[in-house]
C-alpha cells in the first residue's frame, strides 16, 4: 500500500459513516417471514472523517440496527 491509498477499513462499503440516521419503514425485496420477529444490531468500526485509527478495533465505533416486525423492516 502507498503512502495515499487509503486500508481497506476507510473505503467502499467499509467507510465510516459520518451521519447518523432513522430510517422506517425500508422497502424489501423478497420477503421477510413475519414470524421473524427482533433486532439484528451490527457493531462496527466507524472513525471520524478523516482520522485513520491504525487498526480495525481502534478508534470509535458505531451500532447499525434493523427492527423486524410482522415482516417489515
Amino acid at each position: 500500500m502507498t503512502t495515499t491509498e487509503k486500508p481497506a477499513y476507510l473505503t467502499g462499503h467499509l467507510a465510516p459513516v459520518p451521519d447518523e440516521i432513522d430510517a422506517r419503514d425500508l422497502p424489501v425485496t423478497g420477503a421477510i417471514p413475519p414470524e421473524l420477529d427482533g433486532r439484528y444490531i451490527r457493531n462496527g468500526p466507524n472513525p471520524l472523517p478523516g482520522e485513520d485509527p491504525g487498526h480495525w478495533f481502534l478508534g470509535h465505533g458505531m451500532l447499525h440496527g434493523v427492527r423486524l416486525r410482522d415482516g417489515r423492516a
